[in-house]
């Protein structure tokens, strides 16, 4: 036991984490865990616990159990355990803001995107990060035994979000006859053949209730009216007096059916938000009351700023990429996962031949559609991935994949220089995306790289100097954003593949890792990287970046030295003309023969 980490002062100041999700910063505290160990299981040590997760396995339970999760800050804390599922539905509203709101009333709540049967399972286990404490911040996956829970809340506006499996209506059900409460939200939903097939309605079904086509406007939002069985009490009528809010007793537990997602989120109107705050706290005190609180030390994993706090309850593998998803995913979401994403693997391999990283990317596979979150402030990092569609998680993929990818290896094994345009960066990432949805999409293939040609046609095209922009001029600063910097860089590299084809980019990666292999942290200037191109392709390449409006100190590369040769090359015949469209064709022999020396 003396390779574990020792017990950190559970009361010393929060630690401030910042992750990026999109354009948007988020800054969380996250409070020092006081680790306790059980003294009867095996320990690893920091080398072993860094191999296991390394190889992108969950720690096993026996080693999750050493490390508790943290305490959470509650107000008076009442002892009832809230668990908020999101395995169904994710939203940020639930899965960031909800929790917090909870805890400030005195209710102790965690996150969840495992199918619900696997959670709700007393003998059961969940996937969770655990504290444990390295000089980095490392949170790596493991095991836990399920928590206990007083009261489940599951939400759901569409009906053709992830459905509410048998075995999830099953557990459910059990789980209110044995006494616990369940609070179920829905949405208004026009369509009455969806509305009748819908899997959240099969489940209101089972308590003797129905979300009905027809919608009433309730508190500034328009909710399902509610057919209910004699067994219901109706708690709040909409302006044309239906039913949109109603609760009764089931078995030893209760129920709380509501007919839109609203009554647990945040508003703009302050008035409306603290009668908000009232409503949740009243149900909720109804929902507990008569229940033996869980009790005990308040802890419970939390978001962390990204995703989890429960993680999916299944994995695939495929090269670097661990991919996290519930045993409710849809069929065809499935099947992409693992039958499509090999295929996305070999083919962006194929595009850019790349060692292994030594730690996978892991990817999570959520419920809904559209959005995502990454986590890069500690590590294992995480992506997660709101899409009901083949076609968005096959994309999201492959720029996931494409963040991990470096390029052919020098002859020391290894990978070299700091290019102007980051190795592995978004421009990257972007780029092998839009090579995958072409791939992918036929529909796609007769247009430029990810519509790079936009910046061609801007009236602002020659303004966009990306090599001050890159190094921090504050006037193209705040005319241009990052994404206006990408999409240049693009028209760039689109040029190039007409000129040169796809093998340019590997062979640009294979001349730079080469050059500077004797000094791999050497900050490449713009000339430099240009001079890297050149030789990839054996064209001088600086009268067209300057043709594009880049400032480079020269006019043409003159004379390279590259393994110990010197070279001098023609110039380049590209000019500032619109792209071509996306070149998905194999890349040939990127380490073919140079031109011959000088």
């Amino acid at each position: 036991m003396a390779d574990l980490k020792k017990p950190s002062n559970p009361y010393s100041p929060p630690l401030p984490i910042k992750i990026c999700l999109g354009l948007l910063s988020v800054v969380f505290f996250a409070s020092t865990p006081l680790l306790v160990a059980d003294q009867t299981a095996p320990a690893m040590t920091e080398a072993q616990i860094t191999e296991f997760w390394h190889s992108g396995k969950t720690l096993p339970l026996e080693i999750g159990k050493l490390y508790p999760p943290q305490l959470i800050r509650i107000n008076e804390d009442k002892g009832y355990n809230i668990l908020i599922d999101i395995s169904h539905e994710c939203s940020f509203a639930s899965l960031w803001g909800l929790g917090g709101r909870l805890h400030g009333m005195g209710f102790r709540s965690v996150t969840n995107q495992a199918s619900l049967d696997s959670v709700l399972d007393t003998n059961g286990k969940c996937r969770v990060r655990i504290p444990f404490e390295t000089k980095e911040k490392i949170y790596p996956f493991a095991w836990y035994p399920n928590f206990k829970y007083n009261v489940i809340i599951t939400e759901q506006g569409n009906p053709d979000s992830q459905h509410y499996t048998p075995a999830e209506q099953e557990a459910l059900v059990r789980f209110v006859k044995e006494g616990g409460s369940l609070v179920l939200l829905g949405s208004p939903v026009r369509d009455a053949g969806k509305m009748k097939s819908w899997t959240l309605n099969q489940l209101a079904g089972k308590f003797g209730a129905e979300l009905l086509p027809m919608a009433d406007r309730y508190q500034n939002h328009s909710y399902a009216t509610l057919k209910l069985d004699k067994e219901w009490e109706v708690i709040a009528n909409g302006e044309k007096n239906a039913p949109v809010q109603a609760r009764r007793t089931f078995g030893k537990g209760k129920v709380i059916l509501a007919g839109n997602q609203n009554i647990l989120r945040t508003q703009k109107d302050k008035d409306l938000n603290q009668k908000i705050n009232e409503n949740i706290c009243t149900l909720l005190d109804w929902a507990c009351a008569g229940q033996t609180p869980v009790g005990g030390e308040p802890r419970f994993p939390q978001p962390m700023g990204g995703g989890g706090a429960i993680y999916p309850e299944l994995e695939t593998v495929t090269g670097d990429i661990v991919v996290f998803y519930a045993r409710n995913q849809k069929e065809n979401l499935l099947n992409t996962v693992q039958e499509i994403f090999p295929q996305v693997d070999k083919k962006v391999q194929h595009w850019l031949p790349s060692r292994p990283t030594k730690e996978p990317m892991y990817l999570i596979l959520s419920a809904g559609s559209g959005g995502g979150w990454a986590v890069n402030a500690f590590r294992p990092k995480e992506n997660g991935v709101i899409s009901d569609s083949p076609s968005g998680l096959i994309s999201i993929y492959a720029h996931e994949l494409a963040h991990t990818m470096s390029g052919p290896d020098n002859h020391l094994g290894a990978v070299a220089g700091v290019s102007p345009i980051p190795e592995r960066g978004e421009a990257h990432a972007g780029w092998f995306q839009g090579k995958v949805d072409a791939w992918y999409d036929s529909s796609k293939r007769d247009k430029p790289n990810r519509n790079c040609n936009t910046a061609f046609e801007s009236p602002r095209f020659m303004e966009l100097d990306l090599k001050k922009y890159s190094n921090g001029d504050p006037e193209l600063r705040k005319k241009f954003n990052n994404s206006d910097e990408w999409t240049k860089v693009w028209y760039i590299w689109q040029k190039l593949d007409d000129r040169y084809g796809c093998g340019w980019y590997p062979r640009w990666k294979w001349v730079q890792h080469t050059r500077w292999a004797n000094d791999p942290l050497h900050h490449i200037t713009w000339e430099q990287m240009v001079e890297d191109m050149s030789i990839a392709v054996g064209e001088d390449l600086f009268p067209f970046f300057r043709k594009i409006g880049t400032s480079l100190d020269r006019e043409t590369a003159g004379e390279i030295r590259f393994q110990g040769k010197t070279y001098k090359y023609a110039p380049s015949p590209l000019d500032a003309s619109a792209p071509g469209p996306v070149r998905i064709e194999d890349i040939g022999d990127y380490r073919k023969a140079l031109p011959a020396p000088k």
